[in-house]
């Protein structure tokens, strides 16, 4: 399951089937935090979560694309471990509600999906504008950073 949207939200950003995107529809994931913390809302985790697997897969198809196949595949086990945090979340979520979690994990493909379409939208927009995906966006480059450390991630999406 988790391998196959990652297999579909590859071809999305290979395809150059993304919707366009703004950069409001990216908030800086301190902003999100902020709304996080003030509100109470236990979806702006999963939300943060879906946002750092979205982010990997287009780096991981980036990767393969260009024949990295190794650092492609590090790149979707991350993806793929942002989606497990973010689906256990979404189940303590529906259990504190006392609902029964029901395809969890459909919905986290789908929300990966939607983020990730948004990611490369702006990544294309990046490689015409400067060349790069990646390097020169600030925001891109930062939340690069911290989704490649997802223990230190989890706590700070967590902190009060």
């Amino acid at each position: 399951m988790i391998k196959s949207c990652a297999i579909w939200a590859l071809h999305l950003g290979l395809l150059g089937l993304a919707m366009p995107a703004h950069s409001a529809e990216l908030a800086p994931f301190d902003e999100v935090r902020a709304q996080y913390k003030s509100y109470g809302d236990p979806t702006r985790l999963s939300y943060l979560f879906n946002r750092c697997a979205a982010l990997q897969l287009n780096v991981s198809a980036l990767l393969q694309r260009k024949g990295q196949k190794k650092g492609a595949q590090d790149f979707e086990n991350l993806a793929q471990h942002y989606m497990v945090l973010s689906e256990a979340n979404e189940r303590d979520m529906d259990k504190k509600r006392g609902l029964k979690s029901k395809d969890t994990m459909k919905t986290v493909n789908r929300s990966v999906g939607h983020v990730s379409e948004l990611y490369s939208r702006r990544m294309k927009d990046n490689f015409a504008k400067r060349g790069d995906y990646l390097m020169g966006d600030a925001q891109l480059e930062a939340e690069l950073a911290e989704c490649n450390l997802p223990e230190a991630f989890k706590k700070k999406a967590l902190a009060d």
